[in-house]
C-alpha cells in the first residue's frame, strides 16, 4: 500500500512560481547586480514590459497550476493554458485553453507545471523554443527533466529566451555547481528546489502524514492513496 500527501505545498509552490515570474518581468534580480557594483542606473536592464499586458501561458493545470491562474488572474494578464486531460474549464473563464503549439507561439511568459513522466521528459526542446517568441520567459518550478537544458542554453545564448526563473535543475542536487546554467547570473535564477518550502507546508505535510498512518491502521486505507 502507497499513499502520499498531494496538496501540503500548494499554496508555496504557487507563490513560487509567481515570486519566479515576477522577478523576471520586473528584473529585480538582475537590477540588483549593477546597484551592487555602484551603478545607479537602469540602461543595462531594458526592456521591461507591462506585466498586465502579458500573456501567460501554463503548460498543465493541477492543482499548483490552478492557484497560480487564480494569483495571476487579478494583475489583468492574458492567460493561456494547455492541458489536454482537464475538463472543469467553465470555471475559469477568464483563461482561454489552447493547444501546446498555441501556448508556446503566443505566450510572452512559460510556466511549467508537469509532471515528470517519460512522455514529459524533455517537453521543452529544440522544436519547441524554436516556436516561442523571442525574448520569452521560461519558468519551471515542477521537475527536473522536463526542459533539455541544452536546447535551453542555446535559446538563452542566441536571445531566444530572456529570463528564466528555476526552483529544479537537471543535475544531482550535489553537483549543481556544474551547471552551465549558472554562467548567466542576471538572467537565469535558481533556487535550490524550495519552492515546496514553509514552516506550514512541514506542519501540514507531518499531520497529513500521521493521518494516513492512522488511517490504514484503523479503517485500512489511507487518507491519499497512490
Amino acid at each position: 500500500m502507497v499513499a502520499n500527501v498531494p496538496d501540503y505545498c500548494i499554496e508555496e509552490v504557487s507563490d513560487s512560481a509567481i515570486a519566479h515570474i515576477l522577478n523576471c518581468v520586473r528584473k529585480v534580480s538582475m537590477a540588483n547586480s549593477p546597484l551592487r557594483r555602484g551603478e545607479w542606473e537602469y540602461a543595462k536592464i531594458k526592456p521591461i514590459h507591462r506585466f498586465s499586458e502579458a500573456t501567460v501561458g501554463l503548460i498543465a493545470f493541477g492543482n499548483i497550476a490552478r492557484r497560480v491562474a487564480e494569483k495571476l488572474h487579478p494583475f489583468g494578464v492574458t492567460l493561456l493554458v494547455y492541458d489536454p486531460y482537464f475538463t472543469s474549464k467553465a470555471q475559469y473563464h477568464w483563461g482561454k485553453f489552447a493547444s501546446l503549439e498555441e501556448v508556446l507561439v503566443q505566450a510572452d511568459i512559460l510556466s511549467i507545471h508537469v509532471p515528470l513522466t517519460q512522455d514529459t521528459r524533455h517537453l521543452l526542446s529544440r522544436a519547441q523554443f524554436a516556436r516561442m517568441k523571442d525574448g520569452v520567459i521560461l519558468v519551471n518550478t515542477s521537475r527536473d527533466g522536463l526542459i533539455e537544458e541544452a536546447a535551453l542554453l542555446e535559446a538563452l545564448e542566441s536571445g531566444k529566451v530572456s529570463m528564466v526563473g528555476l526552483d529544479v535543475i537537471d543535475l544531482p542536487d550535489t553537483d549543481y555547481a556544474q551547471s552551465p546554467l549558472l554562467n548567466y547570473p542576471d538572467r537565469v535564477i535558481i533556487t535550490p528546489h524550495i519552492g515546496w518550502y514553509s514552516e506550514e507546508s512541514i506542519v501540514k505535510l507531518q499531520k497529513k502524514t500521521a493521518q494516513n498512518v492512522y488511517e490504514v491502521l484503523k479503517h485500512g486505507k489511507p487518507l491519499y492513496a497512490v
